[in-house]
């Protein structure tokens, strides 16, 4: 009950509290008992992972093997992370008066785009240590967040500052992640006209095409159906932009995965799975997969514009920021591993 009322008191304050007594936990517990916080915990489900990807295979530390990838353990954990980030983001940003709706999306793409160019710039040994474990998940995630949410601060006492002219949040928030964008686009584009760094099989646009133009007859099929039923309330809403948009990253994601793992056209595709959930579904059937994904994205869709659409009518900015949240889950690993395959690495 206490806890409660701190909380609604200043609920900012409280994550701050919150987040310094959980590290002071941590910490104190690395120094006492090293073995069991950090060597078969944090070394093992996270820091180690981070090491493993970067050396590009397993890392051992005091005895305890670490693998590259997601352990259940990991996604758990960062899944609980996310949601409570996520919180703590929206609390920000109603703070700030800021709307979060489409444009607002769209001026958040630099930093969504940012996030897999440069994890695949790190598979191809872009960077050296120990700048290299900046750009391994979760290490960008968090280097992104940072950018976001200064850049919309900014964004925010700019365009109260200099309101006459016409400058907006999201017009900051989308010219500070093109800063960090444009740079990291053009090594990727060296590496596709030939000029590579390290070993790579070859520069294949085959799968760009194919998984782009598979996500496009999906959701062109989507938009069509929802254009035509226009009319219809509960059919309409999927084609809305920021939902086509959570539909799209995560067919990317889905479908991108299926061809480069299972390769069924044939290609001489060899890769894996990370993460051991969505491998589970490629190890049924292969297109089980981005088939799960579309049904989890449709329905997603649905509880929040149809189902409880009355119910959530006073909290459009958390919605869509879920969606926004959503999106980032399925384009980001999606967009990273079609570039890996695209540039062979």
């Amino acid at each position: 009950m206490i806890i409660n009322e701190i909380y609604k008191k200043n609920p900012i304050n409280f994550m701050i509290y919150s987040i310094l007594i959980i590290s002071l936990i941590i910490i104190i517990g690395i120094i006492l008992f090293p073995s069991i916080f950090y060597d078969q915990w944090i070394w093992k489900y996270y820091w180690g992972p981070v090491v493993a990807d970067a050396q590009g295979g397993a890392a051992v530390h005091n005895g305890i093997i670490a693998e590259e990838g997601y352990t259940y353990v990991s996604e758990i954990s960062y899944g609980i992370i996310l949601i409570l980030s996520l919180f703590g983001i929206y609390k920000l940003i109603k703070k700030l008066n800021i709307v979060v709706d489409w444009r607002f999306a769209l001026s958040l793409m630099p930093y969504i785009i940012f996030g897999p160019v440069t994890r695949t710039l790190e598979d191809t040994e872009f960077f050296s240590e120990p700048l290299v474990y900046w750009f391994i998940s979760p290490l960008i995630y968090l280097q992104i967040a940072i950018y976001a949410i200064f850049f919309m601060v900014l964004g925010h006492y700019l365009s109260k500052k200099f309101k006459k002219s016409g400058l907006t949040v999201n017009n900051v928030i989308f010219i500070g992640g093109m800063i960090f964008l444009i740079p990291s686009l053009y090594p990727v584009f060296d590496w596709i006209i030939g000029n590579y760094w390290s070993e790579t099989t070859g520069v294949s646009s085959v799968v760009l095409l194919i998984a782009l133009a598979l996500v496009f007859l999906v959701v062109g099929i989507v938009y069509l159906i929802a254009y035509i039923f226009r009319d219809n309330e509960k059919i309409s809403v999927f084609k809305n932009p920021l939902n086509l948009a959570m539909l799209s990253g995560h067919l990317i994601d889905g479908i991108t995965s299926y061809i480069s793992i299972k390769d069924p056209f044939l290609l001489g595709l060899n890769y894996a799975e990370k993460h051991p959930a969505s491998n589970f579904l490629l190890e049924i059937w292969g297109p089980l997969f981005p088939i799960v994904k579309f049904v989890l994205i449709m329905s997603v869709i649905f509880i929040f514009d149809v189902f409880y659409k009355d119910e959530l009518k006073d909290y459009i900015n958390l919605v869509n920021l879920l969606k926004i949240g959503i999106l980032i889950l399925g384009f980001s690993p999606g967009l990273r591993d079609l570039l890996r395959v695209t540039m062979g690495v």
